[in-house]
């Protein structure tokens, strides 16, 4: 409470004390319970060297949760800590891009990307602040070793921030077209992941009914439900594991866009 209380403070607004008292009160360590108890397959990957925490709030209640140092002690692990914290709802999809575009192709050691969302948040009410519906946890295995057990390859990742999307020159369709053209892949190859209710589908949306991209990309679209939250990619690849004949079989296209700012991340994800 005092981090917040600070916080607030120092930026000359009045922090909502009510609520300090709403949500379901998890903790990070409360949620990280919960995603070891989930039957991590830790045993089947003994050289983890990175473990990367993604959230979308900071912890509400920092002076009893010290949750990166717990999950690496109940996980028996000793690795480095990847914070990343501070760009919204598209956390989990922001990770996934630093560890794409930072791991050594030659570093065939795993990373596990845990993805925590809580929905006691200490805040000012007026702002309106979005925040998560329910509090939850994940956690995905990266790799760059082939692995007999892995679901997908990453095989690229975008991060656009909103001065990119401010400027008059940006138009997302011709990122997917240059995306598309990099893996020398047509609309029909792929899946398009997406929100309806964000900026990015409004714009494609547009431009396919001018023709000025494929209408196939929106046709064979999977949309996904309106609450936003850093674990819907995690969520989805383990609906995925599950059931792999209910999606269609292509290359997945999936556009994260934050809940309460443009930035945006795609990921390009191939399933194995």
């Amino acid at each position: 409470m005092t981090y917040f209380k600070d916080l607030y403070r120092i930026s000359d607004k009045d922090l909502s004390q009510e609520t300090f008292l709403t949500g379901d009160q998890y903790s990070y360590t409360n949620i990280i319970d919960t995603v070891l108890e989930s039957d991590l397959p830790l045993a089947a990957y003994p050289d983890i060297s990175d473990v990367a925490f993604s959230y979308w709030t900071p912890e509400w209640d920092p002076e009893y949760s010290a949750f990166a140092t717990y999950f690496l002690w109940k996980s028996d692990l000793e690795a480095e800590i990847i914070d990343v914290c501070d760009v919204g709802s598209i956390a989990t999809t922001t990770a996934l891009h630093i560890l794409f575009n930072t791991d050594s192709l030659e570093d065939s050691r795993t990373k596990i990307l845990v993805g925590m969302e809580q929905n006691s948040v200490p805040r000012y009410l007026p702002d309106h602040n979005i925040m998560p519906g329910s509090s939850s946890g994940s956690a995905m295995f990266v790799s760059q070793a082939n692995s007999d057990g892995a679901l997908f390859k990453l095989e690229d990742s975008v991060f656009l921030n909103e001065n990119k999307i401010y400027s008059s020159s940006f138009a997302l369709a011709e990122e997917l077209k240059t995306l598309l053209n990099k893996h020398t892949l047509g609309a029909g190859d792929c899946t398009l992941f997406l929100h309806r209710n964000t900026a990015a589908f409004k714009q494609l949306d547009y431009l396919s009914d001018k023709r000025e991209i494929s209408p196939e990309l929106l046709k064979n679209a999977h949309y996904l439900s309106p609450e936003y939250s850093v674990n819907t990619l995690p969520k989805l690849l383990d609906e995925y594991q599950r059931s792999p004949d209910s999606f269609r079989s292509s290359i997945w296209i999936f556009i994260d866009e934050d809940a309460e700012s443009l930035n945006t991340t795609i990921s390009l994800l191939r399933p194995l």
